[in-house]
Order: structure tokens, then C-alpha cells, then sequence
């Protein structure tokens, strides 16, 4: 009997280091694969095993929030046919946490006007809405008028509208930028030190397609300007 039960242990122990074998073997396969390909930094790859321990030496996942724009508040605007803001804010907004957490950041996705934003400290604050359905085209994202951190918040800014533009083909339309976004209750409300940002995907108008279709383009513009910032890149 205990001949038996030795020789099971030992197939489960040859079964397990076999197991073990071909999940480092697959590790080491995407880690090459990655760097190779330019989309896994060593510091992408820290993080990313920081999620799944805690590590000596590897730094803590990246904090980030997300505010699905007008989400437990109100529509947004709505177009005559019925389309709402907050539908495209919010699915673009999930969209942007799964890009974002499979590149080992953490993420809240929050409402409107969240009882979690007061204090809150992440490495990067952005919400996402939709403007208006009139027929104009473009994007635009602005940074708190009043902040303690002018650089960090400009370097954002500067991050999301380069990668954005890349990933969704619209140009800025910068001359619509209004005191609701650069005064945006949501800067005031989380820790001086957070960084934010507030970006109008596109016009419901004549951007409407896009904005229905083109929301995988969407999000990850967003995901690469925040990922962009939280790397260090997009200095000025």
C-alpha cells in the first residue's frame, strides 16, 4: 500500500514539473515574442506579473480611473433619433479598462459623479464622453485650468490627443474646447496630485459612425495615451 501511494506521488510530482516546464517555456515564448514585437517594455512586463503577486523588487500595478461619461446621472446628449451619449461613453470606457488591464494596470471605471472620486489618488484620471449631434467632425481633450501638477497634466493631455488621433483617423477640433471640460468637476474632486484628463471622443453628429462602430479604435487610442504617460513618453 505505501509502495502505491509512493508511486502515485511520484507521477504527480513528474506530471507537475512537467506542467511547470511548458508554462515557463510558454512564458519565455511571449516575453521574446513581445519585446520583440515592441509592445511588452520590461516595465509592462513587471507590472503585469505584479497583478498576479506580490513580488520582491516588481513595482505595484499601475492605478487608473476611468469615468464613463454622464453614467448614473443622466443620458448626455441625445440625438433626435434617440442615440444617448452615455451608451457610447460607457461601452468605450469598458472597452478602454480591458485594453488597459491586459497591459497590467489597474482600473476603476467609475459613474458620473462617483462618491469615489472624492480624494481619489491614481496614477492617471480620465473621463470619456461624446459631443453633441450637430454636424461637425473631431476630437478634443483638455486638462484641469487650475491643478498643482501643470506639467504632468499637459503631458497627458499631449499623450492622449497623439494617440488618440492615431488610432480613431479624426483631427482635433480644439476651438470647441469649453469651460466645462478644462473646469470639469471631477478635477476638483480627486487628489490634488492625480493627474486628469477629459476627452471628447467625437461628435455624435457627423462622427456618429465612428462612434458606434469604431469603438475598439477608440479605446485603444485612449489605453496608448494613458499607457504613453504612465511610461514616461510623451515628454515635451
Amino acid at each position: 500500500m505505501v509502495a502505491m501511494h509512493f508511486a502515485r506521488l511520484q507521477r504527480l510530482h513528474t506530471w507537475l514539473g512537467r506542467a511547470l516546464g511548458l508554462s515557463l517555456l510558454a512564458l519565455v515564448v511571449v516575453v521574446v515574442w513581445g519585446s520583440y514585437q515592441g509592445t511588452l517594455t520590461p516595465g509592462r512586463a513587471a507590472r503585469v506579473l505584479g497583478r498576479w503577486g506580490v513580488f520582491p523588487g516588481l513595482p505595484s500595478p499601475w492605478q487608473v480611473a476611468l469615468i464613463a461619461g454622464h453614467r448614473g446621472h443622466d443620458s448626455g446628449a441625445v440625438c433626435a433619433d434617440g442615440l444617448q451619449e452615455v451608451t457610447i461613453t460607457t461601452a468605450v470606457a469598458d472597452r478602454t479598462a480591458a485594453y488597459l488591464r491586459r497591459r497590467g494596470a489597474d482600473v476603476l471605471v467609475l459613474d458620473e459623479y462617483d462618491p469615489r472620486l472624492t480624494g481619489l489618488r491614481a496614477e492617471a484620471l480620465v473621463s470619456i464622453h461624446a459631443d453633441s449631434c450637430i454636424d461637425l467632425t473631431g476630437f478634443k481633450v483638455a486638462g484641469p485650468a487650475e491643478t498643482v501638477i501643470p506639467e504632468a497634466d499637459r503631458r497627458l493631455v499631449h499623450c492622449l490627443e497623439t494617440a488618440y488621433a492615431r488610432a480613431s483617423g479624426l483631427k482635433q477640433h480644439p476651438n470647441t474646447i469649453t469651460r466645462n471640460m478644462t473646469g470639469y468637476h471631477a478635477f476638483q474632486r480627486v487628489a490634488p496630485e492625480t493627474p486628469g484628463a477629459i476627452i471628447e471622443l467625437g461628435f455624435l453628429g457627423a462622427d456618429r459612425a465612428l462612434l458606434q462602430t469604431g469603438q475598439e479604435h477608440m479605446a485603444r487610442g485612449i489605453a496608448e495615451g494613458i499607457l504613453c504617460f504612465l511610461e514616461g513618453q510623451g515628454e515635451w
